[in-house]
Protein backbone atom coordinates (compact mmCIF):
# COMPACT_ATOMS: atom_id res chain seq x y z
CA UNK A 1 0.00 0.00 0.00
CA UNK A 2 2.76 2.76 0.37
CA UNK A 3 3.87 2.13 -2.92
CA UNK A 4 0.49 3.06 -4.58
CA UNK A 5 1.02 6.48 -2.12
CA UNK A 6 4.53 7.22 -3.21
CA UNK A 7 3.85 6.82 -7.16
CA UNK A 8 0.87 10.08 -7.03
CA UNK A 9 3.51 11.71 -4.97
CA UNK A 10 6.15 11.41 -7.19
CA UNK A 11 3.94 12.28 -10.53
CA UNK A 12 3.09 15.70 -8.17
CA UNK A 13 6.24 16.06 -7.45
CA UNK A 14 7.73 15.60 -11.24
CA UNK A 15 4.65 17.84 -12.31
CA UNK A 16 5.79 20.70 -10.00
CA UNK A 17 9.53 20.73 -10.94
CA UNK A 18 8.23 21.00 -15.12
CA UNK A 19 6.24 24.17 -14.06
CA UNK A 20 9.01 25.59 -11.96
CA UNK A 21 11.85 24.95 -14.75
CA UNK A 22 9.04 25.94 -17.20
CA UNK A 23 8.37 29.15 -15.50
CA UNK A 24 11.83 29.75 -14.97
CA UNK A 25 12.74 29.64 -18.67
CA UNK A 26 9.85 31.53 -19.86
CA UNK A 27 11.00 34.43 -17.70
CA UNK A 28 14.56 34.33 -18.91
CA UNK A 29 13.05 34.14 -22.49
CA UNK A 30 10.82 37.56 -21.74
CA UNK A 31 14.14 39.10 -20.16
CA UNK A 32 15.99 38.98 -23.43
CA UNK A 33 12.95 39.89 -25.44
CA UNK A 34 12.57 43.23 -23.21
CA UNK A 35 16.37 43.77 -23.57
CA UNK A 36 16.04 43.63 -27.23
CA UNK A 37 13.76 45.79 -27.33
CA UNK A 38 14.48 48.19 -25.39
CA UNK A 39 18.67 48.64 -27.01
CA UNK A 40 16.83 49.17 -30.41
CA UNK A 41 14.61 52.09 -29.03
CA UNK A 42 17.95 53.67 -27.16
CA UNK A 43 19.86 53.20 -30.17
CA UNK A 44 16.72 54.86 -32.34
CA UNK A 45 16.64 57.94 -29.76
CA UNK A 46 20.29 58.65 -29.98
CA UNK A 47 20.00 59.08 -33.45
CA UNK A 48 17.32 60.85 -33.17
CA UNK A 49 18.26 62.92 -30.77
CA UNK A 50 21.83 63.67 -32.48
CA UNK A 51 20.14 64.52 -35.84
CA UNK A 52 18.30 66.87 -33.79
CA UNK A 53 21.24 68.21 -32.22
CA UNK A 54 22.97 69.03 -35.67
CA UNK A 55 19.64 71.05 -37.16
CA UNK A 56 19.29 73.05 -34.02
CA UNK A 57 23.08 73.72 -34.01
CA UNK A 58 22.62 74.80 -37.60
CA UNK A 59 19.66 76.77 -36.64
CA UNK A 60 21.14 78.89 -34.27
CA UNK A 61 24.39 79.77 -36.57
CA UNK A 62 21.65 79.86 -39.67
CA UNK A 63 23.49 83.20 -41.46
CA UNK A 64 24.70 83.98 -44.52
CA UNK A 65 27.91 81.79 -45.66
CA UNK A 66 28.40 80.25 -42.26
CA UNK A 67 27.45 76.76 -42.91
CA UNK A 68 29.78 74.55 -45.18
CA UNK A 69 30.86 70.85 -45.52
CA UNK A 70 34.38 70.19 -45.62
CA UNK A 71 36.46 66.81 -46.05
CA UNK A 72 38.29 65.54 -43.01
CA UNK A 73 39.83 62.55 -42.66
CA UNK A 74 38.19 61.04 -46.03
CA UNK A 75 34.56 62.04 -44.52
CA UNK A 76 32.30 65.16 -44.87
CA UNK A 77 32.76 67.20 -42.31
CA UNK A 78 29.80 70.03 -41.44
CA UNK A 79 31.63 73.04 -40.21
CA UNK A 80 29.42 75.83 -38.72
CA UNK A 81 31.70 79.16 -38.70
CA UNK A 82 30.36 81.88 -35.88
CA UNK A 83 31.91 84.72 -34.40
CA UNK A 84 32.47 86.04 -30.82
CA UNK A 85 34.07 89.48 -29.90
CA UNK A 86 35.46 89.79 -33.06
CA UNK A 87 37.16 86.53 -33.58
CA UNK A 88 36.14 83.98 -35.86
CA UNK A 89 35.36 80.23 -34.55
CA UNK A 90 34.37 76.92 -35.93
CA UNK A 91 31.83 74.24 -34.61
CA UNK A 92 33.21 70.44 -36.43
CA UNK A 93 30.38 68.17 -36.76
CA UNK A 94 32.29 65.12 -38.14
CA UNK A 95 32.42 60.96 -37.89
CA UNK A 96 35.02 59.17 -36.28
CA UNK A 97 35.52 55.89 -35.19
CA UNK A 98 32.29 54.79 -34.79
CA UNK A 99 30.82 58.07 -33.22
CA UNK A 100 29.62 61.31 -34.25
CA UNK A 101 31.69 63.84 -32.56
CA UNK A 102 31.83 68.16 -32.42
CA UNK A 103 34.64 70.29 -31.49
CA UNK A 104 34.59 73.84 -31.42
CA UNK A 105 38.03 75.85 -31.73
CA UNK A 106 39.58 78.90 -33.24
CA UNK A 107 39.17 78.79 -37.20
CA UNK A 108 43.18 79.56 -37.13
CA UNK A 109 43.71 75.97 -35.04
CA UNK A 110 44.06 72.49 -36.24
CA UNK A 111 43.00 70.13 -34.23
CA UNK A 112 43.25 66.11 -33.97
CA UNK A 113 39.91 64.81 -34.27
CA UNK A 114 40.46 62.75 -31.13
CA UNK A 115 40.24 65.99 -29.30
CA UNK A 116 36.73 66.48 -30.25
CA UNK A 117 33.58 65.37 -27.70
CA UNK A 118 31.52 62.46 -28.68
CA UNK A 119 28.03 62.72 -29.14
CA UNK A 120 26.88 59.45 -29.55
CA UNK A 121 28.03 56.19 -31.26
CA UNK A 122 27.22 55.51 -34.59
CA UNK A 123 28.37 52.83 -37.27
CA UNK A 124 27.82 55.35 -40.16
CA UNK A 125 26.72 59.36 -40.41
CA UNK A 126 26.85 61.25 -43.92
CA UNK A 127 26.46 64.61 -44.40
CA UNK A 128 25.61 66.08 -48.18
CA UNK A 129 24.73 69.32 -49.65
CA UNK A 130 21.66 68.48 -51.60
CA UNK A 131 21.69 72.21 -53.46
CA UNK A 132 22.46 75.50 -52.22
CA UNK A 133 19.86 75.68 -49.63
CA UNK A 134 19.46 72.25 -48.64
CA UNK A 135 21.07 69.76 -46.55
CA UNK A 136 21.03 65.54 -45.63
CA UNK A 137 21.87 64.08 -42.79
CA UNK A 138 22.15 60.51 -42.36
CA UNK A 139 23.18 58.27 -39.58
CA UNK A 140 22.88 54.69 -39.00
CA UNK A 141 24.01 52.31 -35.73
CA UNK A 142 23.22 48.64 -34.89
CA UNK A 143 20.79 48.30 -38.29
CA UNK A 144 18.53 51.19 -37.01
CA UNK A 145 19.02 54.32 -39.35
CA UNK A 146 17.95 57.79 -39.12
CA UNK A 147 17.55 60.29 -41.82
CA UNK A 148 17.17 64.43 -41.70
CA UNK A 149 17.14 66.99 -44.38
CA UNK A 150 17.63 70.29 -43.31
CA UNK A 151 16.90 73.73 -45.20
CA UNK A 152 19.08 76.48 -44.52
CA UNK A 153 17.18 80.00 -44.46
CA UNK A 154 19.87 82.25 -44.87
CA UNK A 155 20.34 81.52 -48.77
CA UNK A 156 16.28 82.27 -49.23
CA UNK A 157 15.90 85.02 -50.79
CA UNK A 158 12.71 86.66 -49.23
CA UNK A 159 10.23 89.69 -51.25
Amino acid sequence: MEKQNQFPFILIMLLYLIIVILSVLIIFLGKNIYDNINEERNTNYNLRVSLSYIANKIRQSDKSGSVEIKQVNGENALVLNEEYDDEQYQTWIYFYEGGIYEMFTDSENTFDLSDGMKLVDADVFNIEKVRDDLYRFYAASNEKSSELYLSIYSKVVTP
